[in-house]
């Protein structure tokens, strides 16, 4: 059967199935909030009361599309709440909040802050995203902490799975040496569909394709000073793509060889940059900086861009993700380096910020700053840290990358690597340490 039509068997005779059916045309209210969850208009309204063996039927049903596919599968747990105030934003966007039902205490904090400091003069919407149900607790209680829309729905499956070109058992076997070693995260599998999710997915999902612009919330996080303009309207206006608060070096362990599938991806495409050695380091290698991906502010055309798309694929199909356990972070910031000019991507200098133990506050220099911020006194200011890369962003001077530079930095890393295993050829290391002795003079 094709499904296109959003047709389902079972509504063929509705009239002897409406005691094992939802008719979710009609809202479900909370009173205790007074919040009135609803359907969104357009999509899949009537499920059987077996709501995971309806989602199966639609998985291996045959649909004309891939979005209608997604959106029948997901139907069930998507409800939607119309806030009180007017939209007032000039763009499309909406803040993307991708968490767990018992994050929602640390949202709500964080939540009351970008409204107080932010959202309360635009009334953008926030779309919730989890790959399991949103309880009605959580529901309810967020749409009851802000007067604008607010919207929450499951993943699909396909887009939070192992694909079937990782072999799950080598997978497994990879997180458990990860694990043992002690790397953040080294043995969680969830944490690497998170981070393929926000790599390669999340701007597929249903409710994102209608939009231009997203910012990225995580739950905990606190934003230190009021933002008195529009970050959205800024960035299209300035044909501005991506940007971030907080610049610092990844875990070397956690991406063994993601520079080295990126150099190879940028031969092969023969991919040249202007900001590309932000990167790279004096051998060729990763020099592991990256913009902190947990504040991020960027362009949905630009990571649904054929661009963007190969190169993701690409990565996915090296397994790294679940091999190793290769962020979005570093994803999303090489992806910049390569397919962006520098003056795409944007600091935003006057947003103070926290995740987890790393802070930044903006220079209070002037009376408006300090009357817009207000940062803890004890705070210590990560950008003036040995671990922030915001200084070699600011010093960067532009030049052009070109896949023959790409060329040189893999030779260069790969013969790093050899010297370190020890399997260097003796010829070439005894070359090696000659050209070191003589290089001294």
């Amino acid at each position: 059967m094709d499904s296109g039509d959003m047709s389902y068997p079972w509504k063929h005779d509705a009239a002897t199935a409406v005691s094992s059916i939802v008719d979710a045309q009609e809202p479900a209210v909370y009173e205790s909030f007074n919040v009135t969850l609803s359907r969104l208009d357009g999509w899949p309204t009537w499920f059987p009361e077996d709501l995971y063996a309806y989602r199966d039927e639609v998985l291996n049903d045959t649909w004309a599309t891939e979005t209608a596919r997604h959106r029948a599968e997901i139907a069930p747990w998507t409800w939607h709440h119309h806030g009180a105030a007017p939209f007032l934003g000039s763009q499309r966007a909406a803040f993307v909040v991708l968490i767990r039902n018992r994050e929602l205490a640390d949202f709500l904090a964080t939540m009351r802050q970008l409204e107080d400091r932010f959202n309360r003069r635009y009334h953008y919407p926030y779309v919730f995203l989890n790959d399991q149900p949103f309880t009605d607790e959580f529901m309810h209680t967020v749409a009851a902490s802000t007067d604008s829309n607010v919207t929450f729905a499951m993943i699909p499956r396909e887009h939070w799975s192992v694909p079937q070109f990782v072999d799950r058992k080598e997978a497994r076997q990879a997180r458990e040496r990860m694990g043992k070693s002690g790397v953040i995260y080294g043995h969680s599998l969830s944490y690497r569909h998170m981070c393929r999710y926000n790599s390669g997915f999340f701007f597929r999902h249903p409710l994102l394709l209608d939009l231009d612009w997203y910012w990225r919330v995580e739950p905990g996080v606190d934003f230190y000073c009021d933002i008195d303009y529009d970050p959205f309207e800024f960035m299209a206006r300035g044909g501005k793509k991506y940007s971030f608060v907080v610049a610092l070096r990844e875990l070397a362990k956690t991406i063994p060889t993601l520079w080295d599938h990126t150099l190879q991806y940028m031969i092969e495409r023969n991919v040249t940059s202007n900001w590309m050695s932000y990167f790279v380091g004096r051998q060729g290698e990763y020099n592991l900086c990256h913009f902190w991906s947990n504040f991020e502010i960027a362009s949905l055309a630009w990571l649904r861009s054929p661009a963007y798309l190969d190169y993701f694929d690409y990565l996915d199909r090296a397994r790294g993700f679940f091999m190793e356990r290769w962020g979005d972070a570093p994803v999303h910031s090489l992806a910049a380096g390569m397919l962006l000019a520098r003056d795409e991507v944007h600091f935003f200098d006057d947003i103070g910020y926290r995740h987890d133990e790393f802070a930044r506050c903006p220079q209070l220099d002037s009376a408006q700053m300090q009357l817009r911020c207000r940062c803890p006194r004890d705070m210590e200011n990560f950008d003036s840290s040995p671990g922030s890369c915001l200084p070699r962003w600011k010093q960067l001077e532009e030049g052009v990358w070109t896949a023959q530079d790409s060329r040189e930095a893999l030779r260069l890393v790969s013969r790093g690597r050899l010297e370190a295993s020890g399997l260097e050829p003796p010829i070439a290391a005894e070359r090696r340490r000659w050209y070191n002795f003589f290089g001294a003079f």
